[in-house]
């Protein structure tokens, strides 16, 4: 039997050579993001107690593919959140219902988005979600900004029998692409899923 040793090829700051750098940098603006009915923004240390029963029970973990996360491991990994959605890899966001109503609604927001970026194909993955009115509004918000940043393409993937997500994203302007087979979810399982896109111009 033998066997084959890879070469080593030098890479030009982590990228394969000949291969461009990408400039898109994919982040939530200071102030958030908003068209006047719902404000979406960075997690902050005071959203942690709000959201951690999105990541501690069974049930919203399941509905949503979240993995599991104690209140300590939330914490120690929002000083993360900026450079992972710089580098594509996540960008978590918080919703409100009103964008003026303030803090006031703080205790009924909705656990966080969950946004996933493939820099180099410019495709913005974004989970479907909560009630049709602010979930259409949440994701007008962020495609307009991601497309305003460059990206070409919104991708939003639902559990393959979720016909209320499916609902929702069309209603939102997002055509059916098809069924993405076994993909991942973050307890190791695999789940087929279903695609729906959005381009530029289509909102």
């Amino acid at each position: 039997m033998s066997t084959e040793t890879a070469t080593e090829i030098p890479l030009e700051g982590n990228r394969p050579p000949g291969m461009p750098a990408s400039t898109l940098r994919l982040a939530v603006p200071a102030g958030g993001l908003t068209d006047g009915h719902v404000l979406l923004r960075e997690i902050s240390v005071g959203d942690v107690d709000d959201i951690l029963p999105a990541f501690t029970d069974p049930e919203l973990r399941e509905a949503r593919n979240l993995p599991r996360f104690s209140r300590d491991e939330m914490l120690a990994s929002l000083p993360h959140m900026p450079a992972l959605a710089a580098s594509g890899r996540l960008m978590p966001t918080r919703r409100r219902g009103h964008a003026d109503d303030g803090d006031r609604r703080r205790r009924h927001a909705p656990p966080p988005g969950r946004r996933a970026f493939d820099r180099r194909a410019r495709v913005l993955a974004a989970p479907a979600r909560a009630r049709p009115r602010l979930r259409n509004a949440h994701r007008a918000a962020l495609a307009e900004h991601s497309f305003a940043l460059g990206i070409e393409r919104v991708a939003a993937y639902v559990n393959v029998g979720n016909r209320d997500s499916e609902r929702v994203l069309e209603r939102a302007g997002f055509t059916r692409e098809g069924v993405v087979r076994s993909l991942p979810k973050p307890d190791g399982r695999r789940v087929d899923k279903t695609l729906f896109s959005l381009l530029p111009g289509e909102l």
